[in-house]
């Protein structure tokens, strides 16, 4: 489906059915919920709390999807070692399937391809493929041989280590966001913009008001979804968070004839695929998890900003010259887009979903697998803020854990 054409679907959608909402949002009578964040995270947020009654409004410090949702590859998929984290993945990925059938968001469903030959990334590899073994994402050991009968556009070369995962998914992240929140504001969502947080009073331990660049709003809830900007304003709310960044070189070409509907991903480092509309999207991610101040909007700029237009397509068509590699069209693809773009990371690698330690009416979702997991932390968290019963498989995720000393690690 066209953007053009979308609009008189989200007209016409039903709610979702989810347990626990319809009893939260009897509770109160349209509490108003202040959402912090246009990204995909916040957008899910806001559908699953305008569907369970509340008066919500949305605070974009930019532009909706302007953030670490733009830069995302928005691959949909269960692949990590963690089988705890594995599970509500999965569990993301089927209620992606009823969003997508609900809103009309055109998911596509083409699967992947995950492929190594370094002996450290093919052990992990090998680690994934036994965490996934024998669940619903149905993961196939490939060679370098299944590989391109699977997908007759790839040359993989040497696979130390492969598998397909036949079930996983990708969008275009922009889109889809920008669905979510025209059908927020159908049923009557505000949605700010450009709308930077500027304070936050608070009375007793709970926040009042949020103070913005477009004036005082009152709040019965507020939920931060913010990306790499939450750190700041956590400290806002008196609690400490760090989120580290995994900063990477985003690029899309301009359209290229079809050929694949599914992920590719080398090495976990060099990730490539095809969007509906025929770009090729290529990332680079570059390095481990760093404590960068990305909140910080003048740093912000000068690290996201090429300093010239020259410099910024030597290095993208030095990133599909590494993708060409493995996927020949790209050898004389056009760059079209180009993005640095940072992957909120939380200190652990896991996510974090819950209520702020110290304030009584707020809320944090932080994740790097934002896209993954928007639709299951969307509908847990408008849950919660509502008054709902804590959900059972959010427990590992709570933001209390951070209130001793955590090690820096990766969910893998």
């Amino acid at each position: 489906m066209r953007r053009r054409s979308f609009m008189g679907g989200l007209l016409g959608a039903g709610a979702v059915t989810v347990p626990g909402l319809a009893a939260a949002a009897s509770a109160k009578k349209r509490p108003r919920v202040g959402v912090v964040g246009g990204g995909i995270l916040g957008a899910s947020i806001a559908v699953h709390l305008i569907d369970a009654g509340a008066d919500v409004v949305v605070f974009e410090k930019n532009t909706p999807a302007s953030g670490a949702t733009q830069a995302s590859l928005a691959w949909i998929n269960a692949s990590t070692v963690n089988t705890h984290y594995r599970d509500l993945r999965l569990s993301s990925m089927a209620a992606w399937r009823e969003l997508d059938k609900r809103l009309r968001l055109g998911v596509i469903w083409g699967g992947s391809i995950s492929w190594s030959n370094i002996p450290a990334k093919v052990d992990n590899l090998k680690k994934r493929e036994v965490a996934l073994r024998n669940t619903a994402a149905d993961p196939l050991v490939v060679d370098a041989r299944k590989i391109t009968e699977l997908s007759p556009c790839i040359a993989p070369g040497d696979t130390g280590m492969g598998f397909f995962l036949p079930h996983d998914g990708h969008i275009d992240p922009v889109d889809v966001t920008l669905r979510m929140l025209s059908y927020a504001k159908t049923k009557g969502a505000q949605v700010i913009y450009p709308c930077a947080i500027t304070g936050i009073d608070m009375v007793d331990g709970a926040v009042k008001v949020v103070k913005t660049s477009q004036g005082e709003f009152p709040v019965d809830q507020l939920v931060v979804a913010a990306g790499a900007d939450t750190p700041g304003l956590m400290d806002m709310l008196g609690f400490k968070l760090t989120i580290n960044t995994v900063p990477g070189l985003n690029v899309h070409t301009k359209v290229l004839p079809h050929q694949t509907d599914m992920v590719y991903d080398v090495s976990s480092a060099l990730e490539f695929k095809q969007m509906p509309n025929g770009e090729a999207v290529v990332i680079y991610v570059g390095g481990p998890p760093k404590q960068l101040p990305v909140h910080d909007p003048v740093y912000g700029r000068a690290i996201t900003a090429y300093p010239s237009p020259e410099l910024a397509a030597m290095h993208a068509k030095s990133l599909l010259g590494k993708a060409a590699v493995y996927w020949p069209a790209l050898a004389n693809a056009e760059p079209d887009k180009i993005r640095v773009g940072f992957r909120p990371v939380p200190a652990d690698g896991l996510p974090v979903i819950g209520p702020v330690p110290g304030a009584k009416n707020a809320y944090v979702v932080a994740t790097h697998s934002g896209v993954t997991l928007a639709p299951i932390l969307g509908q847990h968290a408008a849950a919660e803020v509502l008054g709902g019963a804590p959900a059972a498989i959010l427990a590992p995720y709570r933001p209390d854990r951070f209130t001793g000393e955590v090690k820096a690690g990766s969910e893998g």
